[in-house]
């Protein structure tokens, strides 16, 4: 056989379908080191390869593959009758028919091969989204925690602003400040109220007041010479410390006699109406 002829059975090597003569013909050819063929039977032999790895996850897939390859054989070589056949059909003829078939099982497993390799980015794109979402919910909880933290460090500030008012009303040159004790709704409360007109601030600090209901909260009243109670600020006691509350001043002109605070619906009454807890009176100039 000349090299063509040995080249058109390169396909059935690769299917190992050869036998007797032709199959010592492409061996010895082979053999002699014909780079051309070697290539051509390797080329083959990788899209069977990949054809096997795609089949590997059932049961028996060499059965299968070359039953998929035997059909495609046959679907290439229809039944003709006895008759109609030379003695012997060419080498080369039947090469081409069978690189032919051959030829199409590449295709079909490159087919695969593209779907197998589908699968795996479909995996890897899933396996990502995970650890996006993952990612994702680390950061909301570490801007909770940065929220949480912010909140916190507001409240420090207000109360250290607090602190400092109160500090300048009680240290004003005509600064007024009274201790309020605690009445019998709440005889362990007790507070301290500052009042100074120069410095514009009026502040209230207060310990031991129980928490309120849902619809009531504590007034601050100041008792005035000539109007008598006049609403001075509305709070609800913290559940750490003290209560520090900006108040507001009493009308100029107005003598402040003492200041007390009473349990009131939310939202505040123009005129004391609950129980009241602490009192205190402002010492007589």
């Amino acid at each position: 056989m000349d090299h063509a002829e040995i080249k058109d059975l390169i396909p059935l090597k690769a299917l190992s379908r050869l036998d007797g003569d032709e199959a010592r013909a492409v061996d010895e050819h082979l053999a002699v080191g014909c780079d051309e063929c070697e290539r051509e039977l390797a080329s083959f032999a990788e899209a069977l390869a990949a054809m096997a790895m795609v089949e590997s996850g059932g049961d028996g897939p060499s059965d299968r593959i070359w039953s998929r390859l035997q059909a495609r054989l046959d679907e290439d070589r229809p039944p003709r009758r006895l008759e109609d056949l030379p003695v012997r059909e060419s080498s080369r003829g039947r090469g081409f028919a069978m690189l032919g078939s051959a030829a199409a099982a590449a295709v079909v497993a490159i087919g695969v091969s593209y779907a197998l390799f589908n699968s795996r980015v479909s995996n890897v794109t899933s396996d990502t989204s995970n650890e996006v979402a993952s990612l994702t919910a680390k950061v909301i909880e570490i801007q909770r925690s940065l929220d949480a933290t912010g909140d916190q460090l507001a409240a420090l500030q207000a109360r250290v602003a607090q602190t400092t008012d109160l500090t300048l009303a009680s240290l004003g040159p005509d600064a007024r400040v009274v201790r309020l004790a605690g009445l019998p709704a709440a005889p362990s409360a007790n507070g301290t109220v500052a009042l100074s007109n120069s410095q514009g601030t009026a502040m209230l600090e207060v310990n031991g007041l129980p928490p309120t209901p849902d619809d009531k909260e504590y007034e601050v009243w100041w008792i005035g010479e000539k109007q008598g109670p006049l609403r001075a600020g509305l709070f609800q006691p913290s559940s750490n410390g003290a209560t520090i509350v900006s108040l507001d001043l009493p009308p100029p002109g107005e003598v402040v006699l003492a200041s007390a605070i009473t349990l009131e619906p939310v939202g505040g009454v123009e005129k004391p109406t609950g129980a009241m807890y602490l009192k205190g009176d402002f010492p007589r100039r």
